[in-house]
């Protein structure tokens, strides 16, 4: 792959408050003549331009692959009959709909609809747009992370074809918007937090990052796991900071400085305050739209209502697999598109989750250990949700961290064994047992259905 992001010359003195973020030779930022004018934010800083442009370019081939025979089937598939009439009500202007899930996902379905017309299309356009943008944010996100663009790029590839991308990209629910939120929140976040910039740029992005995962809320709850975990990270940083022997180097050094720099009335007013007021706001424009007045106890109420439906929903047993067992799961959910998530991005992902653990742990290593928290987190907390519904795609958020750890734990083998250059081989390999998924995902009638063998 060609050299997709280049490294800076060294900045003048830093403001104070702001360490410097030290890239490798494959550096996530862009460089600019030494003439140019100041900025608020640093020029040496700044994500390439390059880089754009090939988080352009995934973004585009992801799209394009989501909407070949996006509306097969023609009529409404799984749990879209849950969420089509849910929009088709706002647009009616009713609140009319299932209590199942927050309004968010559903009002991007209802401008959808509004845009493509009540058909597949409709239905399922904001799904395919909203997967071609997290897959983006992976990109950048995963980048900016690592600080190394073909990390970046193994992480895009592998969460590309890691089936739960594209399959819930291709209908309408609400597990795609969740994640488009959460990816965007997190790239905010880790952009706040690495790169040199000044204090009120950070307290900015950090803002976002809050107001976003509010938005993810707004899709689903489960968004509250991925908001816990940046909470967690951004407490203990700190504190474990001032602990470690000044001679120690660490990872978090820079990373606790500028959460110092941020400020904890501002981390709590970010992560705490902003997240509820973002997720208030969604009801409101809710009401709005269907031209009614909006109050705390309608607000209450639906989400209420909400709670107890949670609670107290039940589903055919055939349907259910418990939590523990979606890691290795090996028979395919034929109700929903043939879903299975790809083994070789699945299972290496898993692997690369407990290599992001012993770093994080023996090595102190903040970054990975931030990729196995959001993992752990978004799969954990089905241990204690109390709901009497768990089905395999619940794992999608989980799993659109695993192509990222594979893609860290890929960088630190050898590049090549036996003569063959591993991190290719092993995209090669998700991308030969995608397409062998394919036809299937995609609905294919006879003979394509099996043209690369059928499933069992």
């Amino acid at each position: 792959m060609a050299n997709v992001l280049r490294t800076s010359a060294p900045a003048a003195t830093p403001a104070p408050g702001a360490a410097r973020l030290e890239m490798p030779e494959e550096g996530f930022v862009d460089s600019e003549p030494a003439s140019a004018p100041p900025r608020d934010i640093p020029a040496n800083t700044r994500i390439a331009r390059s880089t754009w442009l090939v988080s352009l370019m995934f973004g585009v081939a992801a799209l394009a692959l989501f909407l070949i025979r996006i509306d097969i089937p023609r009529d409404i598939h799984f749990d879209e009959v849950f969420y089509v009439p849910a929009a088709r009500a706002i647009l009616e202007g009713s609140l009319k709909m299932d209590p199942g899930e927050p309004p968010m996902g559903k009002l991007l379905m209802a401008a959808g609809i509004m845009i493509a017309g009540d058909n597949p299309w409709g239905w399922r356009l904001p799904s395919a747009f909203c997967g071609a943008l997290t897959l983006v944010a992976v990109y950048l996100w995963t980048g900016l992370l690592m600080g190394d663009s073909r990390i970046a790029f193994m992480a895009a590839g592998l969460t590309l074809f890691n089936n739960f991308l594209f399959v819930n990209s291709r209908i309408g629910m609400m597990d795609v918007f969740l994640g488009l939120f959460i990816f965007w929140g997190l790239l905010a976040y880790t952009a706040a937090l690495k790169l040199e910039l000044s204090g009120a740029w950070r307290r900015m992005l950090l803002c976002v990052s809050g107001f976003l995962m509010g938005l993810a809320g707004a899709c689903k709850w489960n968004a509250l796991d991925s908001l816990a975990a940046l909470l967690a990270v951004s407490l203990v940083v700190p504190w474990l900071s001032k602990r470690l022997p000044a001679r120690q180097e660490w990872s978090g050094t820079q990373f606790a400085e500028n959460l110092r720099q941020v400020g904890a009335p501002c981390l709590l007013f970010g992560l705490i305050v902003l997240p509820a007021v973002a997720y208030t706001c969604v009801y409101w424009i809710l009401f709005r739209s269907v031209h009614l007045p909006f109050g705390t106890h309608q607000f209450a109420e639906m989400n209420y209502s909400m709670w107890r439906y949670h609670v107290a929903d039940t589903i055919p047993r055939g349907v259910v697999r418990a939590w523990y067992q979606w890691p290795f799961m090996v028979t395919p959910m034929r109700v929903f598109c043939y879903l299975l998530g790809n083994p070789v991005v699945m299972w290496g992902g898993v692997a690369g989750i407990f290599y992001c653990l012993w770093r994080a742990g023996r090595q102190l290593r903040v970054f990975e250990g931030l990729v196995a928290l959001l993992y752990l987190a978004n799969l954990l907390q089905w241990a204690v949700t109390p709901t009497r519904v768990a089905q395999y795609y619940y794992y999608y958020p989980a799993a659109m961290f695993l192509g990222v750890a594979l893609a860290i734990s890929l960088s630190s083998l050898p590049p090549r064994a036996l003569g063959i250059r591993v991190a290719p081989a092993v995209l090669l390999m998700a991308a030969l047992v995608f397409l062998w998924c394919y036809p299937r995902m995609t609905h294919a009638g006879p003979p394509w259905d099996c043209l690369f063998g059928c499933w069992s």
